[in-house]
């Protein structure tokens, strides 16, 4: 058995979501597409078009290479009717279309007393506009990056939304909000321009429908510079470190990435977000290959080493992925489990399953389904405080999401993509919020 077996199917399978971030060879890639939807109870919404367009360049020893998102996206008012149509660069996407106009009909103001919007999410799907990176590659096996969006993945983790404008793109983890800002990758805010920070304390239960998420440290050069060893041989191997947009000579930080690949049937990674800072993230990942039979773990830990209580959140996790034997039919369960230092707190747990099918060399079927539980207060159970009241009877909250999609490959090169998202969902204060959603990807390859 050759390493190489396992190691592409985990590659492929579970790190699917990473890699398809960036382009991995030269090429362009264009990705359009349209889409509606609607709560079951409303009318159904057109959401509009966007179009994402990728191009990479390998020349000499250097690698450019960008993405920029457009849109035309629709507008309506108070009455659910269609306003006007917007066109321009955009930071918008299917997912984030579908909770900003689709949970909560055509409004995003309704709040109750904890300050929950009612469009769950809306503000971690959004995508990046567009992204830059530049590579130098001054011998075989380091590479030397500056980018926006520099992709460094090391080990398994949670596939979280992959990306979110591809067309398998859709609520992993069931939809679970998080604080965590994935887009620009800067760690606080000292950069000179304008971005989102990493975040270090947890989304409280209650502060949005359904809390569990934790963010995983595994992707080390987000937006940063950064250099990395990777050599394939007898012993697989990647070291890397970056320094984050927003480093501070008077508040360094760092972050570092390493996996090892021992034996031909084992991979084990490892990385730290924020080093030198009290709130750093650290990461671990095992995977274990055979032919037919892929088993991934991780262990994160979210903002340790901080003085202030009850910041801490901690994800734990696992998928295995079966391969029939003589096809390229895979079937992939994963469980993960969020807890927290909160005593307070209960743990959150999503458990889901993917089914991918190749009919033919043009059609093949994919099948998604979770279901999701969300961390609950147990001071809410207080009857000295919540007696009588709607507050006593709140609970985490909980969601089930079923996606089937279907890709036709018309040749090499031009490829369409059809989908459905059917999600329940039951909010902490027993709002339920039931909304679907479709619509088609064309991705064409030069």
């Amino acid at each position: 058995m050759k390493k190489i077996i396992a190691f592409t199917c985990a590659s492929v399978v579970a790190m699917a979501s990473s890699f398809a971030q960036v382009l991995s060879s030269q090429q362009m890639k264009n990705t359009a597409w349209m889409g509606f939807g609607s709560p079951f109870d409303g009318d159904t919404a057109f959401y509009g078009l966007t179009d994402t367009f990728q191009a990479r360049f390998d020349i000499a020893k250097f690698t450019i290479e960008g993405m920029l998102n457009w849109s035309f996206l629709a507008n309506y008012d108070e009455n659910g009717n269609v306003d006007n149509f917007v066109f321009g660069t955009s930071n918008q996407n299917p997912l984030n279309l579908h909770y900003g106009k689709h949970n909560n009909g055509y409004s995003n103001c309704n709040t109750n007393v904890y300050g929950f919007n009612n469009t769950a999410n809306v503000s971690n799907t959004i995508q990046d506009s567009y992204y830059v990176n530049f590579l130098w590659h001054p011998t075989k096996n380091v590479d030397v990056g500056v980018g926006t969006k520099l992709n460094w993945v090391v080990g398994p983790a949670p596939r979280y939304g992959s990306w979110l404008w591809e067309p398998y793109a859709h609520s992993r983890q069931g939809g679970f909000s998080t604080s965590y800002d994935d887009r620009s990758g800067v760690f606080a805010v000292t950069s000179t321009e304008e971005s989102h920070p990493y975040r270090f304390y947890v989304d409280a239960p209650g502060s949005a429908d359904v809390v569990g998420f934790v963010p995983y440290a595994n992707k080390y050069a987000k937006k940063a510079i950064g250099v990395r060893y990777v050599n394939s041989g007898d012993i697989d191997l990647e070291i890397g470190a970056a320094i984050p947009n927003g480093f501070n000579t008077d508040d360094p930080v760092m972050n570092f990435g390493l996996s090892v690949g021992p034996t031909e049937w084992l991979k084990l990674s490892a990385a730290i977000e924020g080093a030198f800072d009290e709130g750093s993230n650290i990461y671990t990942g095992v995977t274990i290959g055979f032919q037919n039979l892929i088993l991934d773990a991780y262990l994160a830990l979210d903002s340790m080493f901080t003085d202030v209580k009850d910041d801490q959140a901690y994800g734990l996790g696992a998928a295995i992925t079966f391969i029939v034997p003589n096809t390229k039919i895979t079937l992939r369960p994963e469980l993960g489990t969020n807890f927290f230092e909160n005593d307070n707190y209960t743990m959150a747990w999503y458990t889901g399953a993917s089914l991918d099918l190749p009919i033919n060399r043009e059609f093949s079927l994919n099948i998604w389904g979770s279901f999701a539980a969300g961390s609950k207060d147990e001071r809410w159970e207080d009857d000295l405080i919540f007696a009588g009241t709607e507050v006593r009877d709140y609970d985490g909250g909980r969601i089930i999401d079923v996606r089937p999609s279907i890709e036709f490959k018309a040749d090499k090169d031009l490829s369409f993509n059809v989908y459905a998202n059917v999600e329940w969902r039951r909010a902490f204060d027993g709002k339920k919020r039931t909304s679907w959603s479709s619509g088609i990807f064309a991705t064409y390859t030069f």
